[in-house]
């Protein structure tokens, strides 16, 4: 099983089904879609991205999220920017934006255990408004693709979990605090107060002060939780 590839498909699916508004929206300095993760997917609505020519679609997604490189930019160099400082040299970021590509990814045990935490992160966010009907979680499978019976199931049973953010911030190895925050709020639409309360639970089981979170909140254009 290659839950790395599986995460970088399900968080296509995750941030094309739940996430692309809220991207879109801006800062919460009142910001335009022109900054973060909104101005990387400003090709959806047919824009420009920095540094690139015009252009729409889901190439142009592509071409943003993975920071047009494997190993530059784009939602892995996002991710690794949130490393925390006790966790190995290194980062996934890269690995994630190649799965993002749909690129084979080879990955030790340790990364293997990030990236299952990492997936188990975005599926649990998924469900926090309390309602994901079949049609978000048809959005969020669509694009695994060819992955393997148990990859998929892995996918489908954690969609059909009940929701425990307890569980998932006991899961969570330090350094990954950050991380695992963020891959949460890509998952969310923040458009609801369970939501708001969910990622305020998970803050502060994570110890992530407001200051921090409202910075990640930053990041991909989504209003800031706390004021």
């Amino acid at each position: 099983m290659s839950l790395m590839k599986t995460l970088g498909k399900v968080a296509m699916g995750v941030i094309v089904a739940k996430g692309v508004g809220k991207m879109m929206g801006g800062g919460r300095g009142g910001s335009s879609a022109g900054g973060g993760l909104g101005g990387l997917l400003g090709g959806l609505l047919g824009g420009k991205q920095a540094g690139g020519s015009a252009g729409g679609g889901l190439g142009d997604l592509l071409g943003g999220l993975t920071g047009g490189s494997a190993n530059g930019g784009g939602l892995g160099g996002i991710l690794d920017s949130l490393k925390g400082g006790s966790q190995s040299d290194g980062g996934i970021g890269g690995m994630l934006n190649d799965a993002l590509q749909g690129k084979d990814v080879s990955v030790n045990n340790e990364e293997e255990a990030q990236a299952e935490i990492l997936l188990r992160a975005m599926l649990s966010a998924a469900k926090a408004d309390g309602v994901i009907d079949e049609e978000e979680k048809r959005k969020i499978t669509e694009h695994l693709g060819e992955v393997s019976d148990e990859e998929a199931n892995f996918v489908r049973r954690e969609l059909e979990a009940p929701l425990d953010a307890q569980a998932l911030i006991n899961s969570v190895p330090r350094g990954m605090e950050q991380q695992v925050y963020f891959m949460s709020l890509l998952a969310i639409d923040l458009d609801s107060n369970e939501e708001a309360h969910y990622l305020d639970e998970l803050a502060k089981g994570l110890n992530i002060s407001q200051s921090v979170c409202n910075q990640i909140h930053d990041k991909v254009g989504a209003p800031a939780l706390y004021s």
